[in-house]
């Protein structure tokens, strides 16, 4: 993933994403603070905000890194909270997910919502946000991971499933 602050350096980091992979994606900067809403049995957890020591919020800074520092309760007023953990189950609706998972968001300059992507099967290690959001809404992780089991059972099946 590279950072293009300047037109002329366009050319240089398509090049480099190209010899990874001939898919590249270009997308708009989005100048603001990371968040995510985790969803459990159709109810929103307490949002987090991140807050990498670097630029991304990478498999380094989630994983390997300490630097990175997670805010939950994340600061947000009342009403955006609200608002955040209504876009947070829509998109989650929206994938069809059920159960567990979370949506992720940067805000812009604007203090707009921008969904990043919404992970049907996130991480549950020691670094992990979920178990983190469950924790501030007074779920224990075994708890967390019992509801997290009771969901798979209670799953209606899709047309064509077993």
């Amino acid at each position: 993933m590279t950072k293009v602050e300047r037109a002329q350096d366009f050319a240089a980091a398509y090049r480099v994403a190209a010899a990874v992979d001939h898919s590249v994606l270009a997308e708009a900067w989005i100048t603001g603070a990371e968040y995510t809403v985790s969803i459990l049995n159709d109810r929103a957890l307490p949002s987090i905000r991140i807050q990498p020591a670097k630029t991304f919020y990478d498999y380094e800074a989630k994983y390997l890194r300490n630097d990175t520092l997670y805010f939950c309760p994340s600061g947000l007023s009342k009403p955006a909270e609200e608002h955040l953990a209504a876009l947070g189950l829509a998109a989650f609706a929206a994938v069809g997910a059920e159960g567990w998972g979370r949506a992720d968001f940067m805000m812009d300059a604007a203090g707009r919502p921008q969904l990043l992507e919404v992970n049907t099967v996130p991480g549950m290690t020691d670094h992990s946000l979920v178990p983190m959001a469950a924790k501030a809404a007074g779920i224990s992780f075994d708890e967390l991971v019992w509801q997290i089991l009771e969901s798979s059972f209670t799953r209606v099946p899709l047309r064509g499933e077993r």
